[in-house]
């Protein structure tokens, strides 16, 4: 048995007067699974919000059958943003990121493209389960540069994948069973999928106390209150914590 213990979220512009290119989808029970996803428009297009509310609003009325078909969820996804991109012209180049977690009493099914970030709490430390679609992360990959000398090379944000009607998707899945999920004592599990605008302000700095990282409330808010003080970009965060039974 699985119990949904707290869920903690924001979606919030880089300025307040800004259209928020972010969209967010809080943790939702859908019969024995819990959904929960963060999308982020390409903002450097016209439809980028429009885009990634596309993404938020097909994953929020899946049913519990359609859950774990994630080449139909992207594809459908991609499908409905070329109907965008084909009745508006100006949206020709909608493109939207997007992650998503399905957590069942089996482990946890990730759906992912482009450059948020899904991470899983594990003693005390976040572990980072996605892989950015990033100019910077296929440097990595190809061992051309390592992470300390990729700090001096611009591209960190450009994305290489995204869901849009211009190219075709590669997108990511990725399984992780319930054996293989770190719990703590009291068998606690916290999941944590942050927009690139979130994350890097973990990743400049990742720690927090061990308290803060065991409870997503407390997460949440400092993380918020971390990057409230410089915004770069829309930054969002969708945690939640479970008990397994």
């Amino acid at each position: 048995m699985i119990e949904l213990i707290t869920s903690s979220f924001f979606s919030l512009p880089k300025e307040e007067q800004r259209k928020n290119q972010d969209s967010i989808l809080p943790v939702k029970k859908v019969g024995d699974n819990y959904l929960f996803a963060v999308a982020d428009g390409v903002g450097s297009y016209a439809g980028a919000k429009e885009a990634s509310t596309i993404a938020i609003n097909y994953l929020n009325q899946l049913q519990e059958d359609q859950l774990h078909n994630i080449d139909n969820i992207f594809n459908n996804i991609r499908n409905q943003i070329i109907e965008l991109s084909d009745s508006i012209s100006e949206f020709d180049k909608a493109a939207t990121t997007l992650t998503f977690g399905i957590f069942n009493h089996n482990g946890l099914l990730i759906g992912h493209i482009g450059d948020c970030r899904l991470y899983v709490a594990e003693n005390g430390k976040l572990r980072q389960k996605t892989k950015d679609h990033t100019s910077h992360q296929r440097l990595l990959d190809k061992k051309i540069y390592t992470k300390k000398e990729l700090k001096e090379i611009s591209g960190k944000n450009v994305i290489n994948e995204a869901i849009t009607k211009r190219f075709e998707m590669n997108y990511d899945t990725l399984f992780i069973p319930m054996s293989d999920i770190r719990r703590t004592d009291d068998n606690v599990v916290s999941f944590y999928i942050m927009s690139d605008g979130a994350h890097q302000y973990w990743e400049h700095r990742p720690r927090f106390s061990l308290n803060t990282i065991s409870h997503t409330d407390s997460f949440s808010s400092s993380l918020r209150k971390r990057i409230e003080k410089n915004p770069t970009d829309d930054y969002s965060l969708v945690a939640v914590q479970f008990k397994i039974y």
